[in-house]
């Protein structure tokens, strides 16, 4: 399977796999994932439906980045699951995904 990715609940952008990322959005690459089962797992992601140590589990979960996660009180639900990204969190536009981190300012 190639690149694909899931947009974060919090902020609709993608999960990027490192080799994705600038300075701006660096902080896109770490996720949270929330299982059918309930199970919270975080993570760097890879690009190919991985968070850290856990494997394929993008694809059904509850996705979001792990600031966003935060910003929203690091909710613990599972809500179906999130939306595929339509650029697979690859194929982008230069500055498509150049947010900053929520709670920080653009520095």
């Amino acid at each position: 399977m190639g690149f694909f990715s899931s947009n974060c609940e919090g902020c609709g952008h993608p999960l990027l796999s490192l080799a994705a990322t600038e300075d701006i959005n660096r902080w896109m690459n770490l996720g949270v994932a929330i299982t059918p089962g309930g199970s919270i797992l975080q993570g760097s992601y890879d690009g190919y439906g991985n968070l850290g140590d856990f494997s394929a589990v993008v694809g059904d979960a509850t996705v979001w980045h792990q600031a966003c996660w935060k910003a929203a009180g690091s909710p613990m639900d599972y809500r179906g699951p999130s939306a595929p990204s339509p650029d697979q969190g690859w194929f982008f536009e230069d500055g498509a995904h150049d947010l900053a981190e929520p709670g920080r300012g653009r520095g």
